[in-house]
């Protein structure tokens, strides 16, 4: 009967402390929606305008606030070639809002191919990334399973050639990521980036 009771009074711990790890079920949400691994392998076949890239999103950093990631996207067939690595903190920005914010990572090359052991990101710091001032990604949901999200209008700078400003669209879905990123120059002309659409990534499968 003791045991029982010790049973009993033990079990409500167990599940309050498990429910620490989610203090935000619709941003847990959006953030386990895009977090693993992703190929465009389909509209590469489908498109020969798109390569086949792979994209891949692990997290790091549970001990701070908010969600933090690891964002790499690879050749799929040159895996070392790496096109973009990021540091992005997923929070909440209101009752509607959520907020990504993107960092560049200054000495990105050590860093590369880290989703295969995360614990190197143990040594990289706040102070060695960089905010990319006015690049924030600012979402909605839509449904359970599909959140929208943007870049305010002409704020996120760019500094590569003569792109004035890039502007992101994202729909995070169930197993896809949307991404559609464009350059345009300072009469507003799009100068970089796909014209016919965005990238479609769809999860891996692990079989």
């Amino acid at each position: 009967m003791k045991q029982l009771l010790r049973i009993v009074l033990i079990l409500p711990l167990l599940f309050s402390c498990n429910s620490k790890d989610v203090t935000d079920p619709e941003l847990h949400n959006l953030v386990s929606l895009l977090t693993g691994e992703f190929s465009n392998e389909e509209q590469a076949k489908n498109d020969s305008g798109f390569a086949h890239l792979n994209l891949t999103n692990i997290k790091i950093w549970k001990d701070k606030p908010g969600y933090w990631i690891y964002s790499e996207v690879s050749d799929a067939k040159e895996k070392n070639y790496i096109y973009s690595q990021r540091i992005l903190n997923y929070e909440r920005l209101d009752s509607f809002t959520f907020k990504n914010t993107s960092y560049i990572i200054r000495n990105a090359k050590d860093y590369k191919i880290g989703w295969k052991d995360k614990r190197i990101f143990n040594q990289l710091t706040l102070d060695s990334l960089e905010i990319r001032e006015g690049c924030q990604v600012y979402f909605e949901k839509n449904t359970s399973t599909i959140y929208s999200g943007k870049t305010k209008k002409k704020s996120c700078p760019s500094t590569t050639g003569k792109i004035e400003y890039i502007s992101s669209n994202f729909v995070i879905s169930h197993d896809k990521i949307s991404i559609w990123n464009r350059g345009y120059n300072k009469k507003g002309k799009q100068i970089w980036g796909k014209i016919r659409g965005p990238h479609i990534y769809k999860r891996i499968v692990e079989k």
